[in-house]
């Protein structure tokens, strides 16, 4: 990306993502070439204007839920060209794809381009006036480039619904002319490669120009926070296929988890808690059509971010935020109390029981800091038990309740006691975990016997 940047520029997570969209795009050389023209002309307005650069971008931002609309629609046009048997069909899906990119990303960016030269453009004007606007700016390769993706006629012809597949001649009828149907596809991905190179080099031209960008106030719009949540579960390292919103109710399509993803998934929901605290819900949504969503409401989240908060920077907060998180999406999910406590009691008592085994040498040898980490692990573990148990109600509770307790008297009463004690310490781990083993997780499919 040396063509785009220099080494000394710092590397924001935004332009990170940016820079990583670019590096996959399927037409390089036209969105490299977008992205740079689009990085000059803003850094140069910059520059010479930056409120009116700022301002005009602005706007642009705030119209990131139709952006986001238009995104979703040709995505959908692109799956339903893919999937026709009939040539017919792939033809109507290629002009509903030409169209949508035409009337959203290329309008919306040709009026930012051309609003940056001092150009108006009118209100709903046509793209017949804006490619007219864009060539009389013969000095601007930018507006050339954005020019060349107009054919008004293509578009005329779809907006009047005067197109049709010849079955015959096995061609595209556009105002009865032929016309190429991979020739109209080919255009549409193109146009659409250019608006979002455009974006991308703004992202560069703003990087790159930190000091004279002038912020708004910050806005909120839905599509700014569902982009802070993705940031979010990228950085628990958990992978998101989409993400929709009901209300205040936020649905992430994501893989199917596994024991081994479980707790990516819990570190997801809480960061995405701290991002966008407005959710008052959140559901994981699996690939596979059988499994139930993993659910956790603003309850859960807050008992979870509430024992993240005690830990301070420098500890993991999983696994024990993660227990009330899975002692409150257990309720969600319908399951009793009762199989709730069995659930948070088997994989609580597991991590002690496992790192007291994993310590177990140095602890033989008298190390003082295998014991204080042992200690400082069990405390926190019975801390997450017990905010996992005031999520409950009943015998579920008090039996949490018990097994924070009694982990947390074993930790002040083995804090004197030399290093080797501890290798058979914290017993009623073990009793516990044998009475509870194994975990019921109704999120993750269980292997038949002839698979373990």
């Amino acid at each position: 990306m040396r063509h785009l940047i220099d080494d000394s520029l710092p590397l924001t997570v935004k332009l990170l993502n940016h820079l990583a969209v670019l590096a996959l795009s399927d037409r390089p050389l036209v969105a490299h070439r977008a992205a740079l023209l689009a990085r000059d002309l803003v850094a140069f307005h910059l520059k010479s204007e930056p409120e009116l650069t700022c301002s005009v971008i602005a706007r642009h931002v705030d119209r990131e839920p139709e952006m986001l609309s238009s995104h979703r629609g040709q995505i959908a046009y692109r799956d339903a060209y893919n999937r026709a048997e009939h040539q017919e069909e792939r033809a109507r899906a290629a002009m509903d794809l030409y169209r949508a990119v035409l009337e959203g990303d290329v309008k919306r960016t040709a009026s930012v381009v051309l609003e940056l030269l001092g150009r108006a453009v009118p209100q709903g004007a046509s793209l017949a006036t804006v490619r007219d606007l864009l060539a009389a700016e013969d000095g601007h390769p930018l507006c050339q480039l954005l020019a060349s993706t107009i054919r008004p006629a293509w578009r005329n012809a779809n907006a009047h619904e005067d197109f049709r597949w010849d079955p015959v001649n096995s061609t595209l009828l556009l105002g009865g002319h032929p016309a190429d149907l991979e020739q109209v596809l080919d255009a549409a991905v193109r146009a659409r490669t250019i608006c979002h190179g455009f974006e991308h080099g703004v992202a560069v031209a703003y990087a790159q120009n930190a000091p004279l960008i002038i912020w708004g106030a910050e806005d909120s719009n839905y599509v700014g926070r569902d982009l802070s949540i993705l940031q979010a579960a990228g950085e628990a390292r958990f992978p998101v296929l989409d993400i929709r919103r009901h209300g205040d109710l936020v649905q992430v399509d994501v893989p199917d988890v596994s024991i081994e993803t479980l707790r990516e998934a819990c570190r997801a929901i809480l960061r995405a808690a701290v991002a966008d605290p407005s959710v008052e819900r959140w559901e994981l949504r699996q690939t596979s059509s059988g499994r139930p969503p993993l659910c956790v409401d603003r309850m859960g989240a807050d008992a979870g971010l509430q024992v993240e908060e005690s830990l301070g920077e420098i500890v993991d907060p999983l696994p024990f935020s993660a227990l009330p998180l899975l002692a409150n999406a257990m309720t969600n999910a319908g399951e009793p109390s009762e199989a709730a406590a069995s659930t948070v009691l088997c994989l609580a008592a597991a991590h002690v029981v496992g790192e007291r085994d994993r310590l177990s040498p140095a602890l033989a040898h008298g190390d003082p800091a295998a014991k204080n980490e042992l200690i400082s692990t069990t405390k926190l573990i019975s801390d997450g038990a017990k905010a996992a148990a005031h999520l409950l109600e009943g015998p579920a509770r008090r039996k949490l309740l018990a097994f924070a307790q009694v982990l947390a008297g074993d930790c002040h009463r083995l804090k004197t006691a030399p290093p080797f004690e501890l290798v058979h310490g914290f017993v009623p781990a073990d009793r516990t975990l044998r009475r509870h083993a194994p975990a019921r997780l109704p999120w993750i499919t269980r292997f038949d016997d002839s698979s373990v």
